[in-house]
């Protein structure tokens, strides 16, 4: 059967205000990846993205040079930096623009070796931060690449998980900063305060910082699979790990850690705590001496600061942007079959990995998504990428 290209409604339960919220900063982070009409035809969008048309027989082989070939991420990726460089504290902009430019996990010279690994992965086991039945001591870091790849080409997320295309880290990382320095603003102009602007936008800019490391792309154009620690994604525990490692503040590090979850409830509160226990061993260090937890090392740094709430705000873009790209890749597989003449076996394989890296690289996953909603959305959908790659 051919996947829909309009989106089904989805019944809820009533939403709570919490989720208000999520929903409001993950439609903030939609709006702002786009500079053109609501209503732009798909030939306007494509040119107002600077898309050059490619042959499908040229399409990039790896996801590194798809990510290289789209102006949107290139884009996204000078955000970041131009974000970044606002921090006015000179070492900590230093150090986090450090960070985005080479993110290559340094705390890997501590494993170098298969014993150094089961070490660790045996000191985790024995403090419950990991599950035996989802994670191995062969699976619980990635391999080391001989070069790793650059910030600006990893993926999003995993491979059916939000801006899962080249360079969709890129673009998440930017809607997060735009959203995180809209609420710092926001809190200055309606509450007449300043958060710690500086911390806010150091810890979302790093909070998956080693999602290049985690998210390696494979052969296929697939990404490699994610693991779990600590009830998480491990690039969540590990990108705490290295700015940990790095030496960042205390108050990076825990603003940070609680973009998965802000200390709202002792269960919450809980979590965050654990990740950061679980990156410490790894590291090698005490969090409490670090001022990472408190002296009983079983909860954060009282009273809590606001930065860390700002930051678990900042990076709700998932909440939209997953079933965006879930029903995204439908429909790419849908029109590459249809337009394109894929067989069943080669919509579900490389070649279509290749396709729909491109074009999500180009257009990304959140404006296909948009466009499905739109009247006449086969059509809209089906000229988009035929603007993308060329029949």
């Amino acid at each position: 059967m051919e996947e829909p290209f309009m989106n089904n409604a989805i019944t809820h339960d009533p939403i709570s205000r919490r989720t208000f919220l999520k929903l409001a900063a993950g439609t903030a982070a939609g709006a702002m990846l786009f500079k053109f009409p609501f209503t732009a035809s798909a030939k306007e969008a494509a040119a107002a993205m600077e898309i050059r048309p490619i042959a499908l027989a040229d399409l990039p082989k790896t996801g590194e040079a798809a990510a290289k070939a789209a102006p949107l991420i290139k884009s996204s990726y000078a955000d970041i930096l131009k974000i970044v460089d606002t921090i006015k504290d000179s070492s900590l902009r230093s150090a986090v623009l450090a960070m985005i430019k080479n993110p290559f996990p340094t705390f890997m010279e501590n494993y170098t070796s298969s014993s150094s690994i089961q070490r660790l992965y045996n000191q985790l086991l024995d403090q419950k931060l990991i599950d035996p039945s989802k994670i191995s001591a062969e699976t619980l870091l990635p391999p080391v690449p001989t070069k790793l790849q650059p910030f600006m080409t990893a993926p999003g997320s995993g491979y059916m998980s939000h801006h899962s295309y080249p360079g969709g880290l890129s673009t998440h990382v930017d809607s997060n900063l735009h959203i995180t320095v809209g609420i710092c603003e926001t809190y200055k102009d309606v509450f007449h305060y300043d958060v710690d602007y500086d911390t806010a936008v150091a810890a979302q800019a790093l909070h998956d910082i080693e999602k290049p490391f985690v998210f390696q792309w494979q052969e296929d154009g697939s990404s490699r699979k994610e693991y779990t620690i600590a009830g998480q994604g491990a690039h969540h525990v590990l990108s705490i790990a290295e700015s940990i490692y790095r030496g960042m503040p205390a108050e990076e590090i825990v603003a940070q850690a609680c973009a998965h979850a802000a200390p709202t409830s002792k269960k919450e509160e809980a979590d965050v705590v654990s990740w950061i226990r679980a990156a410490s061993i790894i590291i090698g260090k005490d969090p409490v001496r670090l001022g990472l937890l408190t002296s009983d090392g079983e909860g954060l740094p009282a009273p809590h600061k606001q930065e860390g709430y700002i930051v678990h705000l900042g990076d709700h873009d998932w909440v939209l942007s997953v079933p965006a790209a879930q029903k995204s890749i439908a429909i790419l597989k849908s029109i590459c079959r249809k337009d394109y003449g894929f067989t069943e076996q080669e919509a579900n394989g490389a070649r279509f990995n290749a396709f729909r890296n491109y074009i999500g690289a180009q257009v990304s996953f959140l404006y296909i998504n948009h466009l499905s909603s739109l009247p006449d959305a086969e059509n809209q959908l089906r000229n988009l990428c035929h603007q993308v790659v060329l029949k």
